[in-house]
């Protein structure tokens, strides 16, 4: 059968041989010849514009003076570059190392001062307790009436709420300056008051704020700045500096940053941690130098590890007893925490006390905790007349305390920690538990406060005397090496401090303070021991907090789940969808507003019987599709002129308004309100109803004329002969001109104006149900046409990776197109703790999560079409038997 082919492109025939004939164009360039020469175009184009600005840049120099160029060339050289990424970082490097060494000096001259005072000043036991006591107690008042006023936001470490803005939730109110300066100046009270508190969760909450600032600051030079992803990997920077300014350790001050901030870490945002680490951490040191008067740079805790054998391979037995008693003290850290968090936030007297006045609970506290380190009380036991800084340095010493022949600067060292009645274990003991209690109670005050140096001590204590008891039962040492306490001091102190917050990179952290890496494969085995004891028993510090304090964070899927791959998004699903249709009314919407403040974005289907998801639409959008239909502008369209005949119970809407004007006769201006609001409206192109009169400017050049002018344009206005002039009820107006005539009788002239404000009750009342009877036009806001989807058989271990790496707070679920449910951070949140639990939430549940009064949305009738296969007479002969609708 020959076919004859009309009206086809030649190079779409085919011969009966299936070979193509050859087209009319020739494609014989390979793909790779076509893009170089695409490449070299663009290469051509780019020189060319750059030779044209540099053309217009000689013409406009020919223009400038000499100094004018000089000028801009150093601001092109040095403020022009405020907006590149190094120098940003170098300034949050500077900025945050400034803060952080204003923090120590002020908490060294406050606990200098408490010293003093209790040292030389006082006599007496009542009185050296009450110079004990006057500098914290001021300290910690002055601190909670300083936050409680200025900024609430800045009380606790900050740090659950900055993890929350780097989750995409940007939590704006504790990014702010008053509370940078609350936290500055609160974290220096609390920390010089002698409470067993730190800084660094502080001070990565101020570098984050100062990062949050920098940005808008610098989105005058460049406005990338702006962008939110950008603010997300400068946050992620500001961890970096804030850890490395505290323990002037950059590195693990990187690494610190990549455990805590979020679950995917990009490493474009390395170098940007890195680079402002090195910055705070050298600028810190510096000050130390140039203002302390330092020899030179040196750690912030001096250790001497170095020996020819530092320890027996046998030896890391203990090592790794010691990170598993760490891993379970560090997890009964955090379950008493949580213990204490609730009963005092549950507990009625407590209650009552803090509603009754918010100074009274910090004062108990304390009074109490000062009290408790008060040297002749409890206090000659844990050595509390030492700096917190030579506490550790003294647990880190490498000699140990139980031996025979110490020299004079050690038998200083144990003197410390020995009293006449007890050894210095029993001493290490108080003081660990000190620390331990001490900061779960400290931590509870609304003040700025953070646990980690607290529980670092812990552990030292811990370790010192797992160390001291070592050497005491093998005096000879294990093998062929002699135990150090003080090594195991610091083992025990990096395993407890990651144990409490779930990271590996204290041992790093470790490294960079002590200046040491003798003890490196101690100090890992032990941190990985007490990181998988306190995993799997306890959450970290940190997400206790965001748990408590019920913050949009995700929590992280347990790897041993095995019904992570078995849960489905459909099993957890909101399937109440509030959404939006093509054939609502402005009345539908309004409505749909009213009941659902809480919702920020509403789907757009085509119809509730279709489904079909079209885009999104935010609040603002749809309360602004609300406003120009019934909103005030609007309104005013139809509002009838003053001369129009009203009924005597529809005055309600008439203002009079009693102008003063004094202006010299040239300029006078004798427009009402009303006037000026219809020249507003015809300067910004409104719309302005038939029925409304139009009020023009008067100008006068002499007092009769004004005068004149001011009276004919008061009188009644002249209507065409046609059509019957409207009476009003409304009073004459008056000008009440002074009696005295000449040009000054005009200086103080006063008019009295008329404006009709609004619609009568009634009518204002029909307008709008009028008006909210018109179909909505969607596509007069902004619609978001691709909102992000899943089906409904996408997994949970997907689910809860697509929320964490982008960042995205709700998704719909769609099935081919049709909009079947939604999933926002609360359900995933719930499915999470449920698949953690080992109670995966199933699809037959879902009817006792969601609310089954809702009607379902009824299903469009598919057709289903049955073709009989097509026969030997062709496409004409193909039966079409018949079509049924079924129920989809």
């Amino acid at each position: 059968m020959s076919l004859v082919y009309q009206d086809v492109p030649v190079g779409q025939l085919y011969d009966s041989r299936y070979s193509p004939v050859q087209a009319r164009y020739n494609y014989s360039k390979s793909i790779e010849k076509i893009h170089s020469e695409i490449k070299k175009k663009k290469l051509e184009e780019l020189k060319k514009l750059k030779e044209e600005e540099k053309l217009r840049q000689k013409e406009l120099e020919i223009y400038q003076g000499k100094y004018k160029r000089l000028f801009w060339r150093i601001w092109y050289l040095t403020f022009g570059r405020l907006g590149e990424d190094w120098v940003f970082l170098a300034f949050l490097g500077i900025f945050v190392a400034i803060i952080s060494y204003t923090i120590d000096k002020g908490t060294f001259y406050c606990i200098s001062g408490k010293l003093w005072l209790y040292g030389d000043l006082a006599n007496g036991l009542f009185t050296k307790w009450v110079a004990w006591l006057a500098i914290p107690f001021c300290l910690i008042m002055w601190d909670v009436g300083l936050t409680h006023l200025v900024a609430p936001q800045a009380s606790g470490s900050g740090l659950p709420q900055i993890k929350t803005s780097l989750r995409g939730v940007f939590m704006k109110e504790v990014l702010t300056y008053k509370t940078l300066i609350v936290k500055w100046l609160g974290i220096t009270a609390s920390i010089g008051s002698g409470l067993p508190l730190g800084k660094e969760g502080p001070l990565i909450h101020m570098s984050s704020i100062i990062v949050t600032k920098m940005s808008k600051l610098m989105s005058s030079f460049n406005a990338v700045y702006v962008n939110e992803s950008k603010k997300i990997e400068m946050l992620g920077a500001a961890w970096a500096v804030g850890t490395a300014c505290t323990f002037n350790a950059p590195i693990g001050g990187v690494l610190f940053s990549v455990e805590i901030t979020t679950a995917y870490y990009a490493v474009r945002n390395y170098w940007r941690g890195f680079f402002a680490a090195v910055w705070g951490a050298t600028t810190y040191r510096l000050l130390l130098v140039w203002i302390d008067r330092a020899k030179t740079i040196t750690a912030v805790f001096p250790s001497n590890y170095y020996f020819e054998i530092p320890y027996d391979p046998i030896e890391l037995f203990p090592f790794a007893l010691l990170g598993l008693i760490c891993g379970f003290g560090g997890s009964f850290y955090i379950y008493c925490k949580q213990w204490y968090d609730s009963f005092a936030n549950g507990n009625k007297i407590v209650k009552k006390i803090k509603q009754f006045n918010r100074f009274i609970y910090p004062a108990i506290v304390i009074l109490v905790i000062t009290t408790i380190n008060w040297p002749p009380a409890v206090g000659q036991f844990m050595a509390s007349e030492l700096m917190p800084a030579a506490q550790v340095i003294n647990l880190f010493s490498n000699f140990t305390w139980s031996g025979s022949n110490l020299t004079l600067t050690e038998q200083t060292v144990v003197s410390h920690w020995t009293t006449p009645w007890t050894g210095f274990y029993a001493n290490l003991a108080i003081f660990g538990a000190y620390q331990f209690t001490g900061s779960i109670v400290a931590s509870s005050l609304p003040i700025p406060n953070g646990v980690f140096i607290p529980n670092f001590r812990v552990g030292a204590a811990i370790g010192r005397i797992v160390g001291e008891a070592l050497n005491a039962w093998f005096p000879e040492g294990i093998g062929k090496a002699k135990i150090v306490p003080g090594a195991y001091a610091a083992v025990g102190a990096a395993a407890f401090s990651g144990a409490v917050t779930h990271t590996m990179s204290v041992s790093v952290i470790l490294f960079e303070m002590t200046s040491s890496v003798t003890y490196l494969v101690p100090v890992l085995i032990a941190v990985l021991i007490s990181n998988g004891v306190a995993r799997f028993l306890a959450p970290s510090v940190y997400d206790l907090v965001i748990r408590s304090k019920k913050l949009p964070y995700l929590p992280n899927l347990l790897p041993n789940t095995s019904s992570i791959y078995d849960v489905y998004v459909e099993d957890f699903m909101r399937t109440d969808i509030k959404y939006l249709n093509l054939t609502m009314n402005h009345g539908q919407l309004k409505e749909l507003l009213m009941n659902n403040k809480k919702i920020n974005v509403f789907p757009l289907v085509d119809h509730p019987q279709t489904m079909t998801l079209l885009g999104s639409i935010t609040r603002p959008e749809l309360i602004m599709l609300i406003d120009n239909q019934i909103g005030t502008v609007q309104r005013r369209q139809f509002l009838p002129t003053p001369m129009v005949e009203r009924r005597e119970d529809s005055f309600d809407n008439i203002e009079y308004i009693q102008s003063m004007r004094k202006r010299s006769v040239p300029n006078l201006d004798d427009s009402s309100d009303s006037e000026r609001e219809d020249d507003i409206r015809n300067e910004d192109k409104i719309t302005v109803h038939p029925g409304m009169t139009e009020m023009k400017e008067i100008k006068a050049d002499t007092v009769e004329e004004a005068r004149n002018q001011i009276m004919q344009k008061w009188a009644p206005i002249k209507r065409p002969t046609t059509l019957p002039a409207p009476k009003s009820p409304l009073p004459e107006r008056r000008s009440p001109l002074p009696s005295r005539r000449g040009a000054t009788s005009l200086l103080n002239l006063e008019i009295p104006s008329i404006r009709i404000s609004d619609l009568p009750a009634t009518d204002q009342k029909t307008w709008e149900e009028n008006q909210l009877k018109q179909q909505v036009d969607f596509t007069m806001c902004h619609i978001d046409p691709a909102p992000f989807q899943l089906v409904e058989r996408t997994s949970l271990l997907k689910v809860h990776s697509l929320f964490s790496l982008l960042a995205i707070n709700f998704a719909y679920v769609t099935s081919i197109g049709k909009l079947i449910g939604v999933v926002g951070l609360k359900e995933l949140r719930c499915a999470i703790e449920d698949a953690n639990s080992g109670n995966p939430p199933k699809r037959a549940d879902k009817s006792l999560k969601f609310d089954i009064s809702v009607p379902p949305t009824p299903t469009p009738l598919t057709p289903v079409i049955s073709v009989v296969p097509p026969t030997d007479s062709g496409i004409h002969g193909t039966n079409i038997d018949k079509i049924d609708y079924i129920d989809a």
